[in-house]
């Protein structure tokens, strides 16, 4: 997924400071600011129990199907009701089903499609139409009750990364592009996504973490919350609506959903400290590692000094490339000083 903060091509850096810091080989891992969950998946694979949390409700999607399913899924109950003939899979048969939908005109074509009445162009008409037939084919699916919860949130996990993939915006939905990236022109398909197996009894929730964080323990906290003022829910609000499916009625030129119970306190600069704070002081963890860069609204002095009255601390740094949704191309330059930062990991052992 194109997200801002995305820690996919950070992990050899995390893993490796981690390992320095002498972690455990094994135990409870917990990261409590899971977006797209590239981090606990990575420690899932590595044989970890997982604990996994984010307060948006896309996130919790991608968490329920590849943090807590183990599995690949039957589809049993589906496949019988739709006499489906195997591919190589029963969910190659689902998905294959699912990718010969034909687009209608609906709520994603309405508001985010460039052809619907509001005229956004987050999505291509069709692309925007395939979203509103998959969509409501699966919620049709749960009504029915021919789609497991298991079942139902690892085809939702299929269908954000699918239509992430072909959305017309540079980093973030906080505002469509008024010219067709090349991607976005392409049709929408939905990927097959393998499960991995850790044999643990992974747990998913979607809380705020102050509020989690009294009720978890293990060995290793990972937080990566928010570290600038924007708010992820008014800049993947497009994906959260695919995720909820409430068809809420939305507002200005973005088209926004109403977030204002999704705000985070670690997005407001005078809140943030205290939000860590409790965090830290109320981590029942052996160790806590939080990653931020050397543009956080919260001072490094002062989050060093947080996680010091609860251990000792390490800190680990790293250069890397910005995240950019696109490469450099003759319509688009970045500045090569604005091409880097650099990455933080804090890391206290209690």
């Amino acid at each position: 997924m194109k997200y801002i903060g995305n820690k996919k091509r950070l992990l050899g850096f995390i893993d490796e400071s981690l390992k320095n810091a002498g972690i455990p080989d094994s135990g409870i891992f917990a990261d409590i600011f899971s977006g797209t969950t590239s981090v606990a998946e990575h420690y899932k694979n590595l044989g970890y129990k997982i604990i996994s949390n984010d307060f948006m409700t896309y996130s919790f999607v991608l968490q329920k199907a590849l943090i807590e399913g183990n599995k690949m899924l039957c589809f049993t109950d589906l496949c019988a009701h739709l006499s489906l003939e195997e591919s190589a899979t029963p969910v190659d048969a689902v998905i294959d089903y699912l990718n010969g939908l034909k687009p209608i005109k609906g709520y994603a074509f309405d508001n985010y499609g460039s052809e619907g009445c509001q005229g956004r162009m987050y999505f291509t008409a069709e692309n925007a139409g395939l979203i509103d037939a998959i969509r409501d084919e699966i919620a049709i699916w749960e009504k029915e009750g021919l789609i497991s919860d298991a079942e139902k949130y690892y085809l939702l996990a299929l269908l954000i990364d699918a239509a992430d993939h072909v959305a017309n915006m540079s980093g973030t939905y906080g505002a469509y592009l008024k010219i067709w990236r090349s991607v976005a022109l392409k049709e929408m398909k939905l990927k097959k996504r393998n499960l991995v197996d850790n044999g643990m009894q992974n747990t998913v929730y979607r809380e705020k973490a102050e509020d989690l964080i009294h009720r978890i323990s293990g060995d290793v906290l990972y937080l990566d919350p928010p570290y600038n003022s924007r708010q992820y829910a008014s800049n993947f609000h497009v994906l959260e609506s695919i995720a909820v499916w409430d068809k809420q009625l939305l507002a200005g030129v973005a088209g926004l959903r109403d977030y204002s119970d999704q705000k985070s306190d670690f997005s407001r600069k005078a809140l943030a400290p205290k939000a860590l704070e409790i965090v830290v002081n109320a981590a029942k963890f052996r160790f806590i590692a939080l990653s931020y860069n050397n543009e956080g609204i919260i001072p490094h002095e002062q989050i060093f000094q947080i996680l010091s009255n609860v251990g000792k601390v390490k800190v680990f740094k790293t250069d890397y490339r910005r995240f950019r949704t696109e490469r450099n191309h003759e319509k688009r330059k970045y500045k090569d000083v604005d091409d880097r930062t650099l990455e933080y990991l804090f890391v206290a052992e209690k």
